[in-house]
């Protein structure tokens, strides 16, 4: 092949790997995200996390140095399978954790967990060392980004198939809420210092908003939950379709 037709054929290539290099080089970079404030570390209420033997199956992300340094590297969750708890504090009510300490897959379908009965007396109440957990918990504000954010603000629900919602209801609701929606289910008896589980099928919602749909209310319950009380965020658990087929049930029981 003569040098000119080689010319004429390398002299496109080379434009466009300098179009392709031009691009990347000015491709916007993600932005850095910001970092993520401390998570204070108090070593007390840590030392209770670390005597349960928490550390086998969960990490703290936001306090992962701290541990390490107090309690050694297996106090970081070295060979941890559950999920982080950094941030969880933000979430969970005290009770919601006694519950799930208690028998965890009643307020979590599913849950591998096995029951933490070693935290609690005689009498079924949490003793001193269970406690001392919960308070460790509730201390963990920081969030991660290893875990998603709960959802927030008013969200609008589709039409949803109330025949499947009672089945995800069963599955996902009744360990709080009870089999029938009477606020019997075996979680229930933990909450004393929050609100206890809606009766949902005597018509009592929580937060019905004047001039919302009873729809969007339960379905907006549901996505986001209701920090501070026992009800958590179904809205990275459960998909769209599912939590507006779960409203759909809600709302046939409720009379609303």
């Amino acid at each position: 092949m003569s040098g000119a037709k080689l010319a004429s054929i390398s002299f496109p290539c080379l434009a466009l790997v300098f179009l392709l290099v031009g691009v990347i080089a000015h491709t916007p970079a993600e932005p850095e995200p910001e970092p993520l404030p401390p998570q204070a570390f108090d070593r007390a209420l840590a030392e209770y996390y670390v005597k349960a033997q928490c550390w086998q199956c969960h990490t703290v992300s936001s306090l992962r140095d701290d541990l390490t340094t107090e309690f050694g590297e297996q106090a970081s969750g070295a060979r941890a399978m559950g999920p982080d708890l950094a941030g969880v504090g933000n979430h969970f009510a005290a009770d919601w954790h006694a519950a799930h300490f208690w028998q965890p897959d009643s307020v979590v379908a599913g849950s591998q967990m096995p029951a933490q009965r070693q935290l609690f007396d005689k009498s079924g109440q949490l003793s001193d060392l269970g406690q001392g957990v919960v308070r460790f918990l509730l201390s963990l504000k920081t969030p991660s980004r290893i875990n998603k954010p709960w959802p927030d603000g008013r969200h609008s629900a589709k039409a949803g198939d109330a025949a499947r919602g009672q089945d995800l209801f069963v599955r996902e609701c009744s360990g709080c809420h009870g089999r029938e929606g009477h606020g019997d289910g075996p979680a229930a008896r933990f909450f004393k210092t929050v609100r206890p589980p809606a009766k949902l099928a005597d018509g009592e919602l929580i937060t019905l908003r004047e001039g919302e749909r009873p729809l969007d209310t339960i379905y907006t319950n549901i996505t986001n939950g209701l920090p501070g009380t026992g009800m958590p965020s179904f809205g990275n658990r459960l998909s769209d379709a599912d939590r507006a087929d779960v409203a759909a049930y809600v709302l046939k029981i409720s009379g609303k």
